[in-house]
Parts: C-alpha cells; sequence; structure tokens
C-alpha cells in the first residue's frame, strides 16, 4: 500500500494509550501495580480490559452508577463472570456498588466479593486484598456520576490514592 515499514515501526513505538485506559499509574513499594482503566464506563469495556488481564492476578474495583442497559441480561454483569474467576478478588463501590454484588453472587462468583461505599473505601478494601506481584485494577463497568465530575476525575482521584500506598 506504498507505506515506509521502517517510519510504521517508528511511529507505532511512539504511540501512547490514552490516560484512563488500562494505564498503569504506579508500582507500590508492595509490589503491587496500579492500573487506571476509568474510561471503562460500561459492562463491555470492562470485559474487555479483563480479558487482557487474564495472567495478571488482580482486585478488580467494579461500580459507580451502572447503566440500566448493563443491570440485566447476558450483556449485564453476570458477564463478567468468566474474566473474574481468574483474579484476586472484587470490590464493588458507589451508588450501583450493591447491586452489583448481589448480581455477581446470585450468578455464581467464585471469588472474594467485598461491598465499599466509595472509590477511597474501595481502594482501602483493596490495598488490604492484594498480594506482591498483584495488581489493582479501577475497571468499573459505570458511569461516574454518582461520586465524580467525569471518569477523567475518577481516574485523577484513583491515581492520587494510589501514590498514597
Amino acid at each position: 500500500i506504498g507505506i515506509d515499514a521502517e517510519a510504521l515501526g517508528s511511529t507505532i513505538g511512539k504511540l501512547r494509550v490514552p490516560p484512563h485506559r488500562m494505564q498503569i499509574v504506579h508500582k507500590d513499594s508492595h509490589g503491587v501495580t496500579w492500573v487506571d482503566d476509568s474510561k471503562a464506563t460500561n459492562v463491555e469495556a470492562t470485559y474487555t480490559g479483563l480479558m487482557g488481564l487474564k495472567e495478571q492476578k488482580s482486585v478488580i474495583l467494579l461500580g459507580g452508577l451502572a447503566k440500566v442497559s448493563d443491570m440485566q441480561g447476558s450483556n449485564g454483569f453476570e458477564r463478567l463472570l468468566e474474566p473474574l474467576k481468574c483474579h484476586r478478588g472484587v470490590v464493588t463501590f458507589g451508588s450501583s456498588g450493591t447491586v452489583i454484588q448481589k448480581i455477581l453472587s446470585a450468578n455464581g462468583l467464585s471469588i472474594p466479593c467485598i461491598r465499599a461505599t466509595n472509590l477511597k473505601d474501595a481502594v482501602n478494601w483493596a490495598r488490604s486484598m492484594a498480594r506482591y506481584g498483584d495488581a489493582i485494577v479501577l475497571s468499573p463497568g459505570c458511569a461516574s456520576f454518582d461520586e465524580f465530575r467525569n471518569f477523567e476525575h475518577r481516574g485523577k482521584v484513583f491515581q492520587d490514592l494510589a501514590f498514597l500506598s
């Protein structure tokens, strides 16, 4: 197609993932990697992110303000059961946290699932669950408007909390 392979290779090497999209933001002194996927504002986006983490034991933070379409049916939160099963645990938070926890538990979630009030509380729970070499991943599957201005604000707060570890 007339593209110089060398130029293409050097350009691809300069590409960066946009912020809040499976962005590694910190590796703390306990060997835990912190990943911000705050842009995952629906179940499908969270599912896609989690499918890429199968080799990385993680504590997953799910919650916020869920969309009605994500609360029911085969494309709802129960869709996350398969990619979640290889992880350390789940912490739900926000206005939809209780419902998400109930959906996952009722459908056979096989890992610990803790309910937190807000993102700060969720991060504290995740920090206590994570082991050396694990990741703590904010991939909420929900909108942010119950607690934050937007997904960027939620991601920034998560990043700030990560650096407190």
